[in-house]
Parts: structure tokens; C-alpha cells; sequence
């Protein structure tokens, strides 16, 4: 029997959750959920031309429009959260109550500091939670998890990690997005632990705004760089732009005493090579969508099978809170000038 989805918040995550579902599994009857009919619509149409241009459907399924209060009248078996983030957790509430699967796009909340809480609150309801962390479903991060985990790699010595975006954001996101620690670099505050398995203990923050100042009358930054020091004394260091580099640059090299491996790093990485011999890359990643699509797809995939209880979720909201807490702490690094320790 095909699953009954809502997909909350039609920006443009929310229109790529909502093709990925799809994409993922024709079956599935496809929910709209928003208070404007006319934008719902609008959505609906966009969607359904994305789809048959893109897609290689040979029918592009029927996908229904409803208002916030008729969709949870009518019953759904999954749940995709993608508002903006200052809704999340009313909206994840809402859901799990009524013991609806949930995939909430990250940060659980706008206040880091409520996320401990709200995690053990929602995961107390015992229905199935996914924080779009997308990148722990990544092929090529789950298989460097793997390559550090199997020990071959020798001692872990240092990891390098840079997120770079390859435009500005749009401008009316910067003042909700949470500044660039909460927005982008909180992606790598997610993976690095989960790769080494390793707990943070410090980290110092510093950045800037070097190209555009309407970062600045948000309190933002567009270049932002932070080292973190874990337990077993492993560095990592992490890079974040805007507008960066000749196409969207995000990648992760881990570096042990006797290997070293890499995701991220591959023929449409933007960085030139100036050696001779060398050439540089003539297909780069336009943005994260297209730099994550194959991810997002497999991020969507395992949603659906948790809906149908034939997997457990990766990414529950109790796993949002070491990065949680590193974003926070770089934030108050990158104001104070002083590297900040993080108690647990």
C-alpha cells in the first residue's frame, strides 16, 4: 500500500523533498501542505513540470494540495518539515503527536540552546524522527566513516574540511537563516564527530566579511573559519564561504599516520591545479543541490523506508546536539577573539 506524504514549507528544499519523494517512489500520494491556495497551486504546477522535464517518469503522479488543518484532518503516514527554521519545532510537535514519521529539515530549532530538551521531549513519543543532517546518508561520508572505523588508516592525526558556497545567499534569508555557524558550517559540526566517533572539548572561531556588507547588517559573516580540538587530541579544521571559488566546493579529507581519505574530492571539485600535467575541472557543481543530489535522493529513500518501519532513523534529533553546541560555541569564539572550551 503507497504512503500518504505531507510536505510542509514549499521554498526550494522543500519543492526538492517533495520531487525526491517521487523520484524515490511514484506510488506514494503526495501531499502539498501550506495556508495560501494560490502559492499551493502555483507549487503544485512548478512541480509537476519539474518532474516531467527532469524526471524520466512515464506518468508524472497526481499530487494533491491541502491547508495546514485539513492535511492532518485527513490523516498522513509521513511527515516532511521544510519552514523556515523558527517553526520547526511547533511543527515537529504537531507531527509526532500524532505519531506521524517526521523528516525536519535542520536546525531542530533557532535556539541552539533548546535542542537538548526539545530532543528528549520529542524522542520520549517514540514515533520515528529524522533531522536533515543529509550528508550522514552520503555515500561517500558513510564509506570515509567506514575507512576511519576499520583502524587502517593508522592514528587520526588531522581532518580538513571546507564548505564553500558557490553564490551569496539569497538576501532575504541571511537575517532568518542563523548566520553562517547555525546555516552552513553546522554541517560540519554535525559530520566531523560522526566520523571520528570522537567528542569536541574545544574550538576557536574567527571570520569576517570580505564581499558583501549586507552580511554584516545581519550580524553575519561570509568567510568563517574554526579549529576544533577533540578528546584523543585530533584537530579539525574547517573552512566556510560565500561566494566562493568557481563552483560549490564541500569536502571533507581525513588524514591518519598511514592513510589518508577524502569525500568530496572528485572530477568536479573547482579547485585549478596549477601543476603541469594537470587540468582543470570543466563541469563544477553549480550549489548544493546538485553538489548533494545523488545525497539528497538517498537521504529521501531512507525516509521513506522508516516511514514504513524498515529502517531506523541516522539522524534523530538527539544527534543535532554536539553540532548544536559546537555552532554555539564558535559563535561566542569568533565574538570574544578566544578559542572557547565545551563542557559536557
Amino acid at each position: 500500500m503507497s504512503s500518504r506524504i505531507g510536505v510542509v514549507g514549499l521554498g526550494r528544499i522543500g519543492r526538492l523533498h517533495a520531487r525526491n519523494v517521487l523520484l524515490e517512489d511514484p506510488s506514494t500520494e503526495l501531499v502539498l501542505i501550506g495556508r495560501s491556495a494560490d502559492r499551493l497551486e502555483a507549487a503544485r504546477k512548478s512541480l509537476k513540470g519539474s518532474l516531467s522535464a527532469k524526471s524520466r517518469l512515464d506518468e508524472v503522479p497526481e499530487i494533491s494540495v491541502r491547508t495546514m488543518s485539513d492535511a492532518w484532518a485527513d490523516g498522513l503516514d509521513g511527515a516532511i518539515i521544510a519552514t523556515s527554521t523558527g517553526s520547526h519545532p511547533e511543527l515537529t510537535r504537531h507531527a509526532v503527536a500524532r505519531g506521524v514519521p517526521t523528516l525536519v529539515e535542520k536546525p531542530l530549532s533557532l535556539d541552539l540552546a533548546e535542542i537538548p530538551q526539545l530532543s528528549e521531549e520529542l524522542e520520549a513519543h517514540g514515533v520515528p524522527i529524522m533531522v536533515a543532517f543529509h550528508r550522514r546518508y552520503d555515500e561517500g561520508y558513510q564509506r570515509l566513516r567506514a575507512q576511519i572505523r576499520s583502524g587502517d588508516m593508522g592514528p587520526i592525526r588531522v581532518v580538513h574540511a571546507v564548505d564553500h558556497d558557490h553564490r551569496h545567499v539569497d538576501p532575504d534569508y541571511i537575517p532568518r537563516s542563523g548566520g553562517i555557524w547555525r546555516d552552513l558550517l553546522i554541517h560540519d559540526f554535525d559530520t566531523i564527530p560522526w566520523l571520528l566517533g570522537d567528542r569536541p572539548e574545544s574550538i576557536y572561531a574567527t571570520g569576517g566579511v570580505l564581499d558583501a556588507d549586507i552580511y554584516s547588517e545581519s550580524c553575519d559573516l561570509d568567510t568563517a573559519t574554526a579549529v576544533i580540538t577533540f578528546a584523543s587530541g585530533v584537530q579539525a579544521v574547517v573552512s566556510g564561504g560565500r561566494n566562493v571559488a568557481a563552483g560549490q566546493d564541500v569536502a571533507t579529507v581525513v588524514y591518519g599516520s598511514d592513510a589518508a581519505f577524502s569525500a568530496g574530492v572528485d572530477a568536479q571539485s573547482p579547485v585549478v591545479p596549477l601543476e603541469p600535467g594537470t587540468t582543470a575541472s570543466t563541469n563544477t557543481y553549480e550549489d548544493f543541490t546538485e553538489r548533494f543530489d545523488a545525497t539528497f535522493r538517498r537521504e529521501m529513500g531512507h525516509f521513506l523506508a522508516m516511514v514504513r518501519g524498515e529502517a531506523d532513523s541516522l539522524t534523530p534529533p538527539s544527534a543535532g546536539v554536539v553540532a548544536a553546541r559546537l555552532a554555539v560555541a564558535a559563535e561566542e569564539s569568533a565574538r570574544s577573539g578566544r578559542p572557547i572550551r565545551i563542557e559536557w
